[in-house]
């Protein structure tokens, strides 16, 4: 289960980043367009575009690994999240909206640091939107500096 704040998070305005890997373990990358987190199940969902992604989307199957990055781009602050992959399927046409919305928003935030569109029009998209749906295994802080890459808890308090 994941703490409120990190929930809050992940599911703001935030780039992500989704990874899979191939069967020879090579790392298939993409960046997600909206997380949620489902606090029934205790699952995480990310937007994915196969069009844009479609290597990393391939190998986002039930059973297999898969890593997200969460970073706030206005204070590098960041929570990597692995996991195992319990289901892939289709955006519907609210999940479609969603990648839409964060894509718009994710637009605007950008925008407003100094990127432009042009630069970020490689890497975000809401069109061909697959559900990448996880049960979260480790959480690590990220944000550059000391404590980087130091596991935590799922309430964010450092792990033990």
């Amino acid at each position: 289960m994941l703490s409120s704040d990190i929930v809050a998070f992940i599911e703001g305005r935030v780039m992500m980043l989704f990874a899979t890997r191939d069967e020879a373990h090579r790392p298939m990358i993409g960046r997600g367009s909206g997380a949620r987190f489902d606090a029934a199940t205790g699952l995480v969902s990310v937007l994915v575009s196969s069009s844009q992604w479609p290597r990393a989307v391939a190998n986002a199957r039930a059973g297999l690994p898969v890593a997200t990055t969460y970073v706030n781009p206005e204070t590098y602050h960041a929570y990597q999240i692995k996991g195992v992959i319990t289901e892939t399927h289709p955006a519907d046409s609210a999940e479609s909206e969603w990648g839409a919305r964060y894509v718009r928003e994710q637009l605007e935030l950008m925008t407003s640091v100094g990127v432009s569109r042009l630069q970020l029009s490689s890497t975000l998209s809401d069109r061909d939107l697959v559900v990448v749906t996880f049960r979260p295994l480790d959480i690590f802080r990220q944000t550059p500096g000391p404590g980087a890459g130091q596991k935590i808890n799922a309430r964010g308090d450092a792990a033990a």
